[in-house]
């Protein structure tokens, strides 16, 4: 039987979605790129945000639209996480919801519908972290894998769902991140992508602190691996040793991803997230310890209560801080989360305002950054015959290197850089 996948939302979600698949090709099923063609459509839904949430709707109602009468639909996710049976009674033509750590069981639902039953519900408390023996289908480059480190969060942010959508912190054992990460490296993969909620946190629930030190350092001695990034820090567990293993690295990337969310601290307390100083003060620590260290963030506007005065406070910050890479989200309220009604709101409009002024306001700070690069010899690696990615480029969110020759996909090579094709891309010829 085929099956198309439809994977939304973030990286997390995607290796998600490459284990489903894994786990049915594994039992004998084979994969279509076409939902038409397909015998089961599998979409694996995001609902971080009204956004998303958004769509996640349309992409269902597309695939319902084309829907034969002999075709499965399946829906899992954060979306049946959050909304449960609603969606059955939003688009009855969905035959089976599985929630957001519900997927493992997918070979053994999946044939569920078939047996009398119109539609079948497996959504339970979000518990299940997959391990190494997982088979995978992985669905990036051959340049690159994520590999997700650890689920859920417990840093309980007031404006946050995922604590409900994914659960509570659960790391992995090192041993079994280090074995899938060898597993990876065997097929070709030159750089690992390390994520979850908040890498920084890895270990602490299992009352070991120095474990992503530990995991760091074993994921170094593999053979054939190029590069080790990090995604989703967070800026009251990243340690002194983190910064020090970092800074002697030869494989893992000067690069840290903080979302800061803001700047102001009024704002902060409101969101439960720690006082500016704290990032401000590891800012100054990274940039002195770390050589060549590239920087991003992620910031919210709109935030219930931000006003003129703390959002021009985060504009000066912006600015002085300069961030190499930065993005930005306009604040979405979410049901049953602390931040819920909090007043007062800010208007649709001044939110756009904001996010408008602030990404203007970074655009030039990022040019600047890689114009910098231009003449210089970088490491890079080929995601695909075109173009490829640096060491200070995280592939899918920042900029991209653009070949002027054929490269093949995986390969990896320093090369000069020509110039800056736009505010975020380079080019060489």
């Amino acid at each position: 039987m085929k099956v198309n996948l439809i994977s939304l939302g973030c990286p997390k979600n995607l290796v998600d979605s490459e284990v489903i698949l894994g786990k049915l090709g594994e039992v004998g099923y084979t994969l279509t790129f076409s939902a038409e063609d397909a015998d089961i459509v599998i979409i694996n839904t995001c609902s971080f945000i009204d956004k998303a949430r958004r769509e996640s709707y349309q992409v269902i109602s597309r695939i319902i639209s084309q829907k034969k009468s002999s075709q499965k639909l399946i829906v899992c996710g954060c979306l049946p996480q959050l909304e449960g049976r609603k969606l059955f009674f939003k688009f009855p033509q969905i035959d089976v919801l599985l929630g957001s750590a519900d997927f493992y069981r997918i070979d053994k639902v999946i044939s569920e519908p078939g047996k009398g039953r119109s539609h079948l519900f497996a959504v339970n408390e979000p518990s299940f972290i997959y391990n190494s023996s997982f088979p995978r289908f992985l669905s990036t480059p051959p340049s690159y894998a994520y590999l997700k480190i650890a689920e859920g969060c417990s840093n309980r942010c007031s404006y946050c769902l995922i604590p409900q959508l994914r659960g509570k912190y659960r790391s992995r054992e090192p041993q079994d991140v280090v074995k899938e990460a060898r597993i990876l490296v065997d097929w070709g993969v030159k750089e690992l992508i390390l994520i979850a909620q908040d890498t920084t946190f890895y270990g602490w629930d299992l009352d070991k602190k120095s474990s992503l030190i530990y995991l760091l350092e074993q994921l170094e001695k593999i053979d054939k691996l190029e590069w080790i990034r990090l995604l989703y820090t967070h800026p009251s567990h990243f340690t002194s040793s983190l910064t020090r293993v970092m800074a002697n690295s030869e494989k893992i990337c000067p690069y840290i991803d903080l979302p800061l969310q803001h700047t102001d601290n009024k704002i902060l307390a409101k969101m439960k997230r720690p006082e500016f100083q704290v990032a401000e003060k590891l800012i100054d620590k990274l940039r002195n310890n770390i050589p060549g260290l590239t920087l991003r963030t992620t910031l919210m506007v709109g935030f219930p209560g931000e006003g003129e005065e703390h959002f021009n406070k985060l504009l000066k910050d912006v600015e002085r801080l300069k961030f190499e890479w930065l993005g930005v989200f306009t604040y979405s309220p979410q049901k049953d989360t602390p931040a819920y009604g909090l007043a007062p709101e800010v208007p649709a409009n001044i939110k756009e305002k904001r996010y408008q002024e602030l990404m203007q306001l970074q655009q030039p700070i990022t040019h600047k950054f890689n114009e910098k690069r231009v003449g210089s010899i970088c490491s890079m690696l080929v995601d695909k015959k075109n173009e490829g990615h640096t060491q200070f480029q995280t592939p899918e969110i920042d900029g991209k290197v653009f070949f002027a020759r054929e490269h093949k996909p995986g390969q990896y090579f320093r090369e000069r850089i020509s110039l800056v094709k736009n505010c975020y891309d380079l080019l060489v010829e």
